[in-house]
């Protein structure tokens, strides 16, 4: 019962833990995949197979002659002869060749790992281009959110107005006609005659003028305050609209990312890409002086001119002893048959034999030798020339970085400010904006802001996170940062 329980959750929780991959996942699958380091790591293997080939002595020769008509000899008729002779180059010749072989198949090596570092960065590089997509998506979709709620508190605003303006006229307009009604009165009790009745048509007529100077104004409010809530929701809609282009923006534009990333790992096209929900900012991998002595000793094309350097120390050797003579020694084994001698008429002769044999090889034409000196030190200098410029370049890609992570670090503190500060006013606004119903474009402006402050954020993290990697590349060493915390949010 135990194990069928077992079975049923592993099936059940198998597809959740297939499709969770980090980065560390999708770098070794880059590595198994990858055409080009399998190109690479062939070409190095394959220079390794060129050490044996150019250790190894060279092969013997063996002479076979037949004489048609045999050669009447003292010991006899030689009928013909065989010979065996291996030449050895001089002493320590061989072992110059193979170190040579040797180092040249360590810079392949080097060339391996140089390939590999480039790759791993480049997978690292459309990775976090699809993590800041995604995260810069998730603040659009937000933003677009809090943008529509706004939308919905303008229009109930604008829903409203006509009703709420029409009862502050009808109120202002009642006092107005009180007040009216007892002028006629006092007119009337207070005069007599034609005077007592014209005092009281002067007083209503002026009564009823400002009663209708007020009901006016209030119908000149009302339409004003109808007309503002409106072009509150026409801003607001535009903002809306420019928001969701943006995002379906930054939704295509993942795209062709992917497709680039599952090229780089050999895959299907489509293949879902997996992102880490939240990156923190990055930490340098190591002390400034660390950091350039692991450049120093780990770098792959350092690595690669210093094998080039062995490699013609060793081509130097070679060639100085290339021009000494090689010594070879062999045997030459004879065959003869009897002869009759023509006075006793009795056979002579008859047994072969066996004579060993020493040659000298005479290196006397020494151009091409001294030749060969030269050019082993004339490309040593060149790989020396070679490794400094190298050098000089990764260390000036190293300032260019350490900048870079620096100014990322001092603006993600800044960012941090900003955004907290401006938080605090947009809330202020969006209050005085429900209960005055005013300032709008204020409000607008302000979450405007905040959304650049937060994608800037997003931006500096990347770019921080770039920076670190980077450096970590040129030690030819890796970091991952697996976050728990996203400060985007």
């Amino acid at each position: 019962m135990k194990q069928l329980i077992a079975s049923i959750l592993f099936l059940l929780l198998s597809p959740i833990l297939l499709q969770a991959q980090t980065l560390d996942d999708y770098l070794i699958e880059a590595g198994q995949n990858s055409s080009q380091l399998k190109a690479r790591f062939a070409e190095y293997e394959a220079a390794l197979q060129r050490v044996p080939q150019v250790g190894a002595l060279p092969d013997p020769e063996a002479n076979f002659n037949f004489f048609l008509k045999p050669m009447e000899r003292f010991m006899g008729e030689q009928i013909g002869e065989a010979s065996v002779m291996q030449m050895f180059p001089w002493v320590g010749s061989l072992g110059a060749a193979k170190d040579e072989a040797y180092y040249m198949a360590q810079m392949k090596l080097a060339e391996f790992n140089e390939a590999k570092i480039n790759l791993y960065h480049e997978v690292h590089t459309f990775w976090i281009n699809i993590y800041r997509i995604d995260k810069e998506a998730e603040l659009l979709e937000r933003e677009l959110e809090l943008t529509k709620a706004l939308e919905r508190i303008a229009l109930a605003k604008y829903k409203s107005a006509p009703a709420s303006s029409a009862s502050g006229a009808s109120r202002q307009s009642a006092p107005a006609r009180t007040g009216s009604s007892m002028g006629t009165t006092n007119a009337g009790s207070g005069s007599s005659g034609m005077a007592g009745m014209g005092g009281g048509s002067t007083g209503s007529t002026q009564a009823s003028s400002g009663s209708s100077m007020s009901s006016g104004s209030m119908a000149s409010s009302s339409m004003a305050s109808s007309g503002t809530s409106m072009v509150d929701v026409i801003l607001i809609r535009v903002q809306i609209k420019e928001l969701e282009n943006r995002l379906q923006l930054l939704r295509d534009s993942k795209t062709p990312q992917v497709i680039a990333f599952n090229n780089i790992l050999n895959r299907e096209h489509n293949a879902e890409v997996q992102v880490p929900d939240t990156l923190l900012p990055a930490e340098l991998p190591a002390s400034l002086s660390l950091i350039q002595d692991s450049i120093r000793q780990n770098h792959p094309m350092l690595k690669m001119y210093e094998w080039d350097e062995k490699a013609r120390e060793a081509q130097y050797r070679m060639a100085q002893l290339m021009g000494r003579p090689m010594i070879g020694v062999g045997l030459n084994y004879m065959v003869f048959r009897p002869r009759t001698d023509e006075m006793t008429q009795m056979p002579m002769g008859g047994e072969n034999m066996v004579m060993p044999m020493v040659s000298v090889t005479l290196p006397i034409y020494r151009g091409k030798y001294n030749a060969a000196k030269r050019e082993a030190e004339l490309s040593k200098k060149a790989a020396t020339y070679q490794k400094e410029a190298t050098e000089k370049q990764l260390f000036s890609e190293l300032s260019q970085l350490l900048y870079e992570y620096q100014r990322t670090t001092s603006m993600l503190n800044l960012l941090k400010d900003q955004i907290t500060l401006n938080e605090q006013a947009i809330r202020l606004l969006t209050t005085n904006y429900s209960v005055a119903g005013a300032g709008i474009e204020d409000i607008l402006r302000q979450r405007q802001s905040i959304l650049t402050y937060k994608q800037q954020q997003l931006q500096a993290i990347v770019d921080q996170q770039s920076a670190a990697h980077n450096i970590s590349r040129l030690m030819n060493t890796h970091i991952y940062t697996a976050s728990q915390h996203d400060t985007t949010k």
